[in-house]
């Protein structure tokens, strides 16, 4: 998340998405009195930084060739089984924060490719790659 700059804002906005409760303990005497303040971060364009308004945290996956481990087959001196390490082509997350024109870019980039995908559901949790044997 890129924040341009986080400013206080008032009590009335407290439950408004993006402002933060901050508690200051404030020393009064001989007690601590504590203060709350609010705060709201304002997000700007990864692309555009002085687009502030309207920004979006947009995630998206990228296929990308990775590396993975896997059994070669032989044994190492040892008498374990030897690992080596292969490229496969896996998805890679990325997330950005966007404004509304940025966005727009983006989704007009992968169109051709959305329009004929089948749609998936996301995964829950990416699993661990398995080992797998030589081929």
């Amino acid at each position: 998340m890129t924040v341009k700059e986080t400013i206080q804002v008032d009590e009335s906005q407290k439950g408004e998405p993006g402002v933060q409760e901050v508690i200051t303990p404030i020393p009064v005497g001989n007690q601590i009195v504590k203060k709350a303040t609010y705060w709201r971060s304002i997000l700007q364009d990864d692309l555009n930084p002085e687009v502030t308004d309207g920004v979006t945290t947009v995630k998206f996956a990228v296929p990308a060739m990775v590396d993975e481990e896997y059994e070669t087959g032989e044994t190492n001196e040892d008498g374990t089984k030897e690992i080596g390490i292969r490229q496969v082509l896996d998805l890679k997350w990325y997330e950005a924060d966007l404004g509304a024109e940025n966005l727009v870019k983006l989704q007009e980039s992968v169109k051709s490719f959305v329009g004929i995908a089948r749609e998936s559901e996301a995964p829950a949790a990416k699993p661990a790659r398995k080992k797998r044997a030589a081929k």
